[in-house]
């Protein structure tokens, strides 16, 4: 009866959202992981968090867009929760792949 209630007003169960979140999440890791590799290696924790956040916005929104599609009971309207909670949950996942704060062994130059 609630889940009825609910969906004539719009309002989405959170269940159907939350794992709409985990699922535009893991679609997106390849993409922004791809988008990042090249510069996040130097960067501290921080800094890196905070460029992950910022090119991931369109991987993740494209996702949630081609997510959306594919459940008929989803609304566009959801895309105001899923984008920014999918964003938050994949930064993380892409700093621990990338290896950002990982101590890496130095490298000893030879004398020449």
């Amino acid at each position: 009866m609630f889940a009825a209630i609910a969906n004539l007003l719009g309002v989405a169960p959170a269940g159907a959202i939350e794992a709409l979140i985990r699922q535009v999440a893991e679609l997106s890791i390849e993409g922004v992981c791809e988008k990042v590799s090249a510069r996040i290696d130097d960067m501290t924790l921080s800094e890196a968090r905070g460029y992950v956040r910022a090119r991931a916005a369109q991987v993740v929104q494209r996702q949630t867009r081609l997510v959306l599609l594919q459940h008929r009971e989803a609304q566009s309207d959801w895309a105001v929760q899923i984008v920014p909670a999918a964003t938050e949950r994949l930064i993380p996942l892409v700093i621990r792949q990338a290896g950002v704060g990982v101590p890496r062994p130095i490298e000893l130059r030879k004398a020449a």
